[in-house]
């Protein structure tokens, strides 16, 4: 068999997630509808503040002394998401042949669980379960950039307790640790100089450890500063490549270091005056680390050098993501509430040379609508988002293993469809 050529761009990433670079953002139902407006200062008085900042649940207006507040949510990601094609090369630069991938995005399935113990006026117990990364995209067998991406798919797992401190009549703190397990598998093409290609196959998984501080200050009645930090979380993961080739399986113990980017929110949530009262405001600013994912390097343990011959440049740059929502509670019923809200979402790839087919994410807006409703202790809340594409995204990326240049752009958007209960006892 002749000499199989790889390019392994990207082991441990999704292609798409619907949050910049890949995170996953949809954590609440209640924040989806405000496109996360509110969501630092808990806007909406529920657990998910066990994720995004734990402090604010001593300010809530619904959790007191003694409650156990339970909430847990699903989410529907559909997206579409597809390549034009713009004359990409092969090995040797010649014009591929193929088609261009079909819809890309596969739809996404994502739950989180989130708690507050309030057990006495100063301390709260809080706990989230909950999927920070990933995804799953699927390009068609065949497609003109087989040799750089056919699936690919990220799992995250974060369990997150924290402690929440009331300080003083107008400020908490709260302190956690988070246990965050990744998996991933990436699926391609690999070049043999026959007319037969091989299929590649690499995967790998890893635990991490990471941290997360908040403070909220309650500046007046009805308003609310919330702000959190959560920590970088390192993964060294290990698996194995197999190489398949007219039935005949070539397998190899792997191994890939990555650094899960630090984040940091602020939020605000105003309750306004006078005949305005049923409305409420919201804002949230969030920055997120992406330079730490500068390079891909998988290597083969046995000391058989990188996978694919050289590491991929990512070459990623920090975000940011700036969110203004709002809150209406109706004259006729108390226990309901609308929400709306947009969002401008920062992409961390720099340019078409960096843009893979893995992740060729580029800036997105998102706009958000949400309704929510309390009898007794029971919680209902539904988020809908439509995220679209700012531009089209162009790529003009060489492969790092002489597979070729992918050259096009990228058309896509996506729905959200959030629903959330939750139980207060």
């Amino acid at each position: 068999m002749k000499k199989l050529i790889m390019n392994a761009g990207a082991l441990v990433v999704a292609c798409i997630s619907y949050g910049a670079g890949f995170q996953v953002l949809e954590q609440g139902a209640s924040n989806i509808g405000s496109a996360l407006a509110g969501a630092t200062a808990n806007a909406s008085s529920d657990a998910s503040s066990a994720f995004w900042n734990p402090s604010a649940s001593i300010f809530s207006d619904t959790i007191k002394v003694g409650d156990i507040d339970m909430e847990s949510g699903i989410n529907f990601v559909v997206p579409s998401f597809e390549f034009n094609n713009q004359g990409t090369t092969g090995p040797g630069g010649n014009e591929m042949t193929g088609g261009t991938g079909g819809n890309a995005g596969q739809v996404a399935y994502v739950p989180n669980f989130y708690t507050v113990y309030r057990f006495d006026d100063n301390w709260a117990f809080t706990f989230s379960t909950t999927a920070t990364y990933g995804l799953e995209t699927d390009y068609d067998d065949g497609w003109v950039g087989r040799y750089h991406a056919l699936n690919s798919d990220l799992t995250t797992i974060d369990i997150n307790p924290s402690i929440a401190y009331k300080v003083t009549d107008w400020l908490s703190i709260s302190a956690g640790a988070s246990a965050n397990w990744m998996h991933a598998l990436l699926t391609q093409s690999a070049y043999t100089g026959y007319p037969i290609d091989a299929d590649m196959r690499l995967s790998g998984e890893s635990w991490g450890a990471g941290a997360l501080v908040g403070a909220t200050i309650k500046y007046a009645e009805g308003g609310k500063i919330g702000v959190s930090w959560r920590s970088e979380v390192s993964h060294d993961l290990s698996g194995n490549a197999c190489t398949t080739f007219m039935g005949a399986a070539d397998l190899k113990s792997i191994k890939c270091d990555i650094t899960l980017p630090q984040t940091v929110n602020v939020g605000v949530y105003q309750k306004l005056w006078g005949e305005l009262d049923r409305f409420a405001v919201m804002l949230d600013y969030a920055w997120t680390g992406w330079s730490a994912f500068e390079y891909l390097d998988i290597k083969y343990t046995d000391g058989g050098g990188t996978v694919g011959g050289r590491p991929v440049h990512e070459n990623w740059k920090d975000t940011s993501r700036v969110a203004f929502g709002m809150h209406y509670n109706p004259s006729f019923d108390d226990n309901l509430v609308f929400r709306w809200g947009v969002a401008w979402d920062e992409s961390p790839v720099r340019n078409s040379e960096f843009r893979t087919a893995r992740i060729p994410c580029t800036d997105r807006l998102w706009l958000s609508c949400g309704i929510g409703y309390k009898y007794e202790n029971i919680t209902i809340n539904f988020g809908y988002t439509y995220i679209m594409f700012l531009d089209e995204p162009s790529v003009n990326n060489v492969s790092p293993s002489g597979m070729g240049t992918l050259k096009g752009y990228y058309t896509g958007y996506a729905s959200v469809f959030s629903l959330q209960a939750g139980i207060k006892w």
